[in-house]
């Protein structure tokens, strides 16, 4: 899959403000809905492909779910743990499907990281 310039560009400008904005985040990823990855910040560089291979799996069941309780298209999922939370979002552009992947730790506040990864994923959709 080719993505264009204009594309990485913004994911690579979501990326900044996602690490920038949210308190507590330890990792940021955008990549396609196969795996790819196109934007990454982390504090451990080795998370950044398990991350992308993770999102796409939970991005598939997302929509499977979705799709099968009739209430449409996935667009987040959520994960709490012990030490933090990973938040998954869609972003549908015509000319990919990406994820964005927001790994925080147990100091985020939820609603803060929804919000601004709410936002990076609609820059991502007029992108």
């Amino acid at each position: 899959m080719n993505i264009s310039p204009r594309i990485k560009d913004a994911a690579e400008t979501a990326v900044d403000t996602l690490m920038r904005e949210i308190k507590g985040a330890k990792a940021v990823v955008i990549a396609t809905e196969d795996g790819l990855e196109l934007a990454a910040r982390t504090e451990n560089n080795a998370q950044v492909a398990r991350l992308s291979a993770i999102a796409s799996s939970l991005a598939a069941l997302g929509a499977v779910a979705g799709e099968e309780s009739g209430l449409g298209q996935c667009e987040n999922v959520a994960i709490e743990t012990a030490l933090g939370h990973i938040l998954m979002l869609q972003a549908r552009n015509d000319e990919a499907d990406l994820i964005v992947s927001v790994v925080t730790g147990k100091d985020a506040v939820i609603g803060q990281v929804l919000y601004f990864s709410k936002q990076a994923t609609l820059a991502l959709q007029r992108a």
